[in-house]
């Protein structure tokens, strides 16, 4: 069985969203907080694509709309999206040197351990452990900036093993 491993809930900055779009942010933190998570994930969703188109797919702001969007979509038990979103932002993340690469990281492997399709499961893990192992290897090429936890990769392939091997046991992240 594979150990839990937590969700690390995104940390608001101030500088993370423009003065326009905070009211926006704060509506889908207490939408996320009343439980009303249908209502969330579309908020959500709209601010991700208005950041994108006011201020490119890359930008800081569109980053950090992104990271509340996987956030919403864990909370709402889409694993298979939070999962895909971290992995993707996680690229983003290290190639652009943000130090937050490893918080995404954590944040997919947590969300896909959720994930209770296998088929599914096994797709994201090879995507999650392509990516770790990428920056592994281009960590370790320039300088070691040891971005990625060498227990997140064991744990990845650990998995991902039970789950192709034709058992039929279903883990999780729960413990």
């Amino acid at each position: 069985m594979a150990e839990a491993v937590a969700y690390p809930v995104p940390e608001p900055r101030p500088e993370a969203v423009p003065d326009e779009l905070a009211e926006l942010v704060a509506l889908v933190r207490r939408s996320v907080d009343a439980g009303a998570l249908e209502q969330a994930a579309a908020l959500a969703f709209r601010l991700r694509e208005h950041t994108a188109r006011a201020f490119g797919p890359e930008h800081p702001y569109t980053l950090e709309a992104h990271a509340l969007e996987a956030f919403v979509a864990h909370r709402s038990e889409n694993h298979r999206l939070a999962t895909a979103t971290c992995v993707e932002l996680a690229r983003i993340r290290h190639r652009q040197g943000d130090p937050r690469v490893h918080e995404e990281l954590t944040r997919a492997a947590a969300a896909w351990l959720l994930v209770d399709d296998v088929p599914t499961a096994v797709d994201l893990g090879r995507a999650l452990l392509a990516v770790l192992l990428a920056m592994s290897a281009d960590d370790a090429e320039h300088g070691g900036r040891t971005v990625v936890d060498a227990a997140l990769p064991r744990l990845v392939n650990r998995r991902m093993h039970d789950l192709t091997s034709g058992s039929d046991t279903r883990i999780t992240g729960a413990a």
